[in-house]
């Protein structure tokens, strides 16, 4: 039966397959920690950091506890996505190797993810993926090599994985595409966006990027507001620190991480840095550099 046989397409409908697509192209994740664990069976993982985080039972089993949500049983070759933070607690439940880590989305027109479930909870994903579920250890054999551009290596490889799990997520029908695709932001505040993004370094203010979205001070800000769920200064500056991990993770001095970002000093940027992480911009790498490894 063509398309014109089966009578006229619904408003506001949208096709299963290109909502998926629409999703994945607006997917695309940044790496802001990789890390390995070897837990006895009855030890317990505390993570409490920011970001949305993920888990894969590369072996054994586990139970993730959160405040809020059902406790959450993960055998060999499960993978889950908490696109939301917060504390977690992972129980081993016997011997476990267990691959974690951090994202971030990347990009003007990523996708909210305040739209995301809780829990993203890919069952097998070894099984049904397992070309994307071993590109995961690929990446933990990166970072224990510590071969130069393995972060570059690990940020591209996280980002097919990652892509890969919101897929099959999807593909089983645990969520709807559509709950993804929020109405594309107002273009002009699309441009004041995509110049953070493409020029985080830039002196950017309220009012030049204000003039980019073609309306005044007060209405680009509240329309900011609104769209982003935060300030123009505070995600300019979270854009920036995203930036700044990155090119520490791939060993940029601190004074050259300092003057592409716009900052007029080392100590405005270590400032901005500890108030962002809680610690130095040095502190930081040697302890990112220890956790991946």
């Amino acid at each position: 039966m063509s398309a014109t046989d089966a009578g006229p397409v619904p408003v506001g409908f949208v096709d299963p397959q290109h909502g998926i697509d629409a999703v994945l192209r607006r997917l695309h994740w940044s790496v802001r920690e990789f890390g390995h664990d070897v837990l006895e069976a009855g030890a317990v993982r505390h993570d409490d950091g920011r970001g949305i985080r993920f888990h894969y039972v590369a072996t054994g089993a586990v139970e993730v506890r959160r405040a809020g949500v059902d406790p959450l049983g993960m055998q060999a070759g499960d993978f889950v996505l908490l696109p939301h933070g917060g504390v977690v607690a992972v129980h081993a439940e016997r011997e476990t190797r267990l691959l974690s880590g951090a994202l971030a989305l990347e990009g003007a027109d990523a996708i909210d993810p305040r739209v995301m479930p809780d829990v993203l909870f890919t069952c097998g994903f070894r099984v049904d993926e397992p070309i994307f579920a071993s590109l995961l250890e690929t990446m933990h054999r990166e970072a224990s090599a510590d071969r130069p551009g393995s972060g570059s290596v690990i940020e591209r490889l996280a980002d097919v994985v990652a892509s890969a799990a919101v897929r099959i997520w999807l593909e089983r029908g645990c969520g709807d595409a559509r709950d993804w695709l929020a109405a594309p932001p107002d273009p002009h505040l699309g441009r004041a966006l995509a110049a953070i993004h493409d020029d985080p370094g830039s002196p950017w203010t309220v009012e030049s990027l204000a003039r980019l979205a073609r309306a005044s001070r007060s209405q680009f800000a509240e329309q900011f507001r609104d769209a982003v769920g935060d300030t123009p200064a505070r995600y300019l500056t979270r854009v920036r620190m995203e930036h700044a991990e990155r090119m520490l993770r791939a060993g940029v001095p601190v004074t050259d991480i300092a003057y592409r970002l716009g900052y007029e000093s080392d100590a405005g940027f270590s400032r901005a840095f500890r108030r962002h992480a809680g610690i130095a911009p040095s502190r930081w790498r040697r302890d990112t550099v220890a956790t991946v490894a």
